[in-house]
């Protein structure tokens, strides 16, 4: 039935309304899903709420990232951490907050 289409369609875009911050902050949990070799959300915890809480102090960073890789090469080392700030830019609370797409990608092109 049409009409049970739109409405189902109508309560999606309510419900689950698609923006541009909202795909970053998507694309921001996906680079900690690589940093840190772990699930969206495990336990009940959401892996971009402690990986914020974590790395609220600049020293703490470091146990977001996955030592299997990080360990490899201080140059590998130090890329993670670079993403890492990217990937916590993208998924801060604020959406306004948020980077642009393209301000996202410059910067992973850039990232040392």
């Amino acid at each position: 039935n049409t009409k049970y289409h739109r409405i189902l369609i109508a309560e999606y875009a309510y419900t689950m309304r698609l923006t541009m911050a909202g795909n970053v902050y998507s694309f921001g949990v996906i680079l900690l899903e690589l940093l840190t070799g772990k699930p969206s959300v495990s336990d009940g915890m959401e892996l971009a709420k402690w990986a914020l809480s974590l790395s609220a102090r600049p020293e703490q960073r470091e146990q977001v990232l996955d030592t299997r890789v990080s360990r490899t090469s201080l140059g590998v080392h130090s890329q993670m951490l670079s993403v890492l700030n990217i990937a916590l830019s993208c998924v801060t609370f604020s959406p306004d907050a948020r980077p642009k797409m393209r301000n996202v990608l410059r910067l992973l092109a850039n990232a040392k």
